[in-house]
């Protein structure tokens, strides 16, 4: 029996405030019901009390940023690579359920186990951003993905809910049985799971073997199903679209990133293996970018032309990968923070439209400007952020991805992404023609508080990243490299 120090159950106090938040929520709301029968109204006490600790979660990690230290015999991983993805997954959630706090009881009266399930898949992005073996990697992938499962099919009188729900439980399905059966092919030939050990083991070999290729091209799919990386994006719109707007926001972004978090942990473990890791994922990133930009133009429903501008976002998220280096990574944090903070930024705003008109058309988007110029700027701002304009994050989270590329002379992926970033750029502009030019409704359109403050918070990353990237680009840079053991 291997005993484990309980000291180390001190590094993993983020994680156990955020497992504990969730079982808090199922059991205030059996003490005090979040619905109220006798109005018939859902009070907001859940979401407010998942907010404080979410935070109290993210205060408990700022002091592990400078921690290097492996756990429970190598299968956790504690480094500023997990505290940079965990503090990203803690702001996500509590932005995600600030500008959600109105809109969850339009579609379901048990808030409080809505917000636990939320905060139970954030526990677990935060274990995948830590960890250090097939297994553990494996454990913490279902706690991530069953919750969102439920989340996504929430909306129980919406049949698209449903139908979006079955759709995404297959994807889990067939991309775990992918998962596994890779990380069983590498277990089995190389004899550990610890991804240290398998990297050692690695780069013992002096020829390819063939099973643990086999195992890494496996593991490698499956992570794209996660990242919604082409060709394996196909469940994307539907489930996007289908799924409650606030699920829709946190998958874009959360369940994206973790994918990611999960993905470069591995990769450096199988760095020894001698392919040709550039091409490989800078194919992956030119047809992703392509695939999704082409998709996005002719998409009515905003959602769906978000989903499609995700699978365009994960391209330029694995140009970084491509690039393969402490740069190349160091870039693709940065680009995460860019991305997370305009995608949101034009989700509260579809959050808000949808509230108050009912609609996710973009034709419906007609004279916002008018309706309420605030909401009309966010969104102009976050769409001009995603397609890369200068003076906002988009634009830098490029430039950083696109130089990490050409420094590792991969000059045919950034000239490809160039290409894409033009081509993004009609559809964006064209929700932004909509709400400027084209005739609409005049009556207001009212924000509440709760996602104004979100949507100000968004915007403000936008332009704080866009016109000041020096620290975050530090903070990223020295994550990255604590990944390559800097």
């Amino acid at each position: 029996m291997i005993l484990v120090p309980a000291s180390e159950y001190a590094y993993l106090l983020p994680e156990i405030i955020v497992a504990l938040l969730g079982v808090l929520l199922i059991v205030a709301d059996l003490i005090w019901p979040a619905y109220d029968e006798a109005t018939g109204r859902s009070k907001t006490w859940p979401a407010y009390l998942a907010i404080v600790g979410l935070i109290a979660a993210a205060v408990a990690v700022v002091p592990l940023a400078s921690v290097s230290k492996t756990l429970f015999n190598g299968i956790i991983q504690i480094d500023p690579l997990a505290a940079f993805f965990k503090l990203l997954f803690l702001g996500i959630g509590v932005l995600v359920i600030l500008m959600s706090v109105n809109a969850v009881p339009k579609f379901t009266r048990w808030t409080a186990e809505f917000y636990a399930l939320m905060v139970w898949t954030i526990l677990g992005s935060m274990l995948l951003a830590s960890a250090a073996e097939l297994f553990t990697i494996f454990l913490s992938l279902q706690l991530t993905s069953l919750p969102l499962i439920v989340l996504v099919g929430y909306a129980k009188r919406d049949p698209r809910s449903g139908e979006a729900a079955l759709k995404y439980l297959l994807l889990v399905l067939v991309s775990t049985s992918v998962l596994l059966y890779g990380m069983s092919l590498i277990y089995g030939a190389l004899g550990t799971s610890t991804l240290s050990e398998i990297g050692a083991a690695l780069a013992r070999e002096k020829t390819i073997n063939p099973i643990v290729a086999m195992g890494l091209v496996l593991l490698l799919t499956g992570f794209a199903f996660k990242i919604t990386a082409a060709p394996f994006h196909y469940w994307v719109p539907d489930a996007y679209e289908g799924a409650p707007t606030p699920v829709t926001a946190f998958m874009s972004v959360g369940s994206k990133f973790a994918g990611f978090a999960l993905a470069l942990r591995v990769i450096v473990a199988a760095e020894a293996v001698p392919l040709n890791w550039h091409l490989i994922f800078g194919v992956i990133a030119a047809i992703s970018m392509t695939l999704g930009n082409l998709g996005a133009i002719r998409q009515k429903n905003i959602k769906r032309m978000l989903a499609y501008s995700g699978i365009a976002q994960a391209g330029y998220l694995l140009v970084g990968v491509a690039a393969f280096s402490s740069w190349g990574i160091a870039s693709l944090l940065f680009y995460t923070l860019a991305y997370g903070a305009a995608n949101l930024a034009a989700f509260a705003v579809v959050i808000i439209v949808a509230n108050a008109i009912k609609s996710e058309q973009i034709a419906d988007y007609a004279g916002l400007s008018k309706r309420n110029p605030l909401l009309a700027l966010a969104l102009t701002i976050g769409l001009l952020s995603l397609a890369g304009f200068p003076l906002m994050a988009g634009f830098m989270a490029k430039f950083y991805v696109f130089l990490s590329a050409a420094q590792a002379g991969l000059i045919w992926l950034v000239a490809i992404g160039v290409i894409n970033s033009v081509i993004s750029a009609y559809y964006y502009l064209r929700v932004a023609f909509v709400m400027y030019v084209s005739e609409g409704p005049a009556e207001p359109m009212k924000i509440d508080p709760q996602a104004a403050l979100a949507l100000c918070v968004a915007i403000a990353g936008v332009l704080f990243l866009g016109i000041i990237p020096q620290a975050a680009m530090v903070a990223a840079a020295r994550a990255a490299a604590s990944l390559f053991g800097g």
